[in-house]
């Protein structure tokens, strides 16, 4: 009896969590990217006045009340989307004004402002790959997942491919050792949407099933090419590149700040370190940035047949390793002038990432 209790107030992941942590993620990151190149192409406008200042944090506080609110309000299941869309653009809005409450001038550029967002977002990341793992599959995590399923019934959207799925969660495994009532529950909804005298409508994916879906086909298509290979390593040797070439040139004008704009200035724009902080913490990352260029071109140079797998295995670490400990040093140095490159170290991990799943997916 207590056992079953204690698994009554267990809580249950929602069946579609993954996707509402990536609707949140992904809108976190596009409005603090969006927000600091607006300020920067319009020289840091205000609203307000000579008394009052209308801060971003203030539009961020009042798109995470509405997201958080309309879970609350409404039951629909289609508004976790919009409540993930809000939730990350105001979680974004909040925190890039971080360096003014945690400084006692209020200083919107300070150094370490930078980095603590750079640091929360890791963190997000990797609370969104604890929710994609799956789910427990015992008798009472399947019936809350299949009662959200169910919402489809009301809203008259059930099709056959929708019910298929319910009934083959409903009866993956063998439940005869949970509660009777969850029992007896399964058997209703089984027995319900086994009637064939239930009506199913056309299933008609939504628009994250397409970008799924066709994100699968790309997959497909573009891993299968021989010349992908050619290009997979090329972009780890650009990534190599950038990475010794903006140590290189940073460690030559230590004491010698170096004007650039543009692109450039995107590259090895290091201010803190060329005007003299160069500290213990600065030393270590220009090493960690050789030795990361060194490894992706290694890996790149002895990417042969029998040791294509073993190759891109290290570049994954050696990407991960870059977009956490190193680009961490990095923000707090370089500030948002290294987002681009951080961007596309991102979209290069993400690639050689997949590449590895899909392959283990196909052999």
């Amino acid at each position: 009896m207590a056992s079953v209790l204690k698994n009554k107030r267990k809580l249950v992941r929602r069946l579609h969590s993954d996707r509402y942590m990536l609707i949140m993620l992904v809108s976190f990151a596009v409005s603090v990217s969006v927000v600091r190149f607006f300020l920067e192409i319009t020289g840091y406008p205000q609203i307000g006045n000579e008394e009052l200042h209308i801060g971003h944090v203030l539009w961020g506080g009042l798109l995470l009340f509405a997201g958080g609110s309309l879970p609350l309000v409404f039951a629909n299941k289609r508004i976790l989307d919009i409540s993930g869309l809000l939730s990350g653009v105001g979680v974004g809005l909040f925190i890039d004004e971080v360096g003014k409450y945690i400084t006692q001038s209020n200083d919107y550029f300070y150094p370490a402002a930078a980095p603590i967002i750079y640091i929360f977002f890791l963190l997000t990341i990797l609370i969104y790959q604890m929710v994609r793992k799956p789910a427990e599959n015992d008798l009472r995590t399947n019936l809350f997942h299949a009662l959200e399923d169910f919402e489809e019934v009301l809203e008259g959207d059930l099709s056959e491919i929708e019910k298929s799925r319910v009934i083959q969660r409903m009866e993956s495994i063998d439940f005869t050792d949970s509660p009777e009532d969850l029992r007896i529950l399964q058997s209703t909804l089984v027995s319900y949407l086994k009637d064939p005298t239930r009506p199913s409508v056309t299933h008609k994916p939504d628009y994250f099933e397409k970008l799924v879906n066709y994100w699968s086909q790309i997959e497909e298509k573009i891993f299968n090419q021989k010349q992908f290979h050619v290009w997979l390593r090329l972009a780890w040797v650009i990534v190599g590149i950038v990475l010794i070439a903006q140590a290189a040139v940073i460690i030559s004008l230590v004491g010698e700040p170096l004007l650039l704009s543009g692109i450039w200035r995107s590259l090895v724009d290091s201010t803190l370190i060329i005007t003299g902080n160069f500290n213990f913490l600065g030393f270590v990352r220009m090493v960690l940035q050789v030795i990361g260029g060194l490894g992706l071109w290694v890996n790149a140079l002895f990417y042969k047949d029998g040791l294509q797998i073993k190759r891109v295995k290290n570049s994954r670490i050696i990407l991960l390793v870059i977009l956490t400990a190193v680009n961490s040093l990095v923000f707090f140095y370089d500030q948002f002038s290294t987002l681009l490159l951080a961007a596309f170290e991102f979209i290069v991990f993400f690639v050689t990432n997949q590449f590895l799943h899909w392959r283990e997916n196909k052999f």
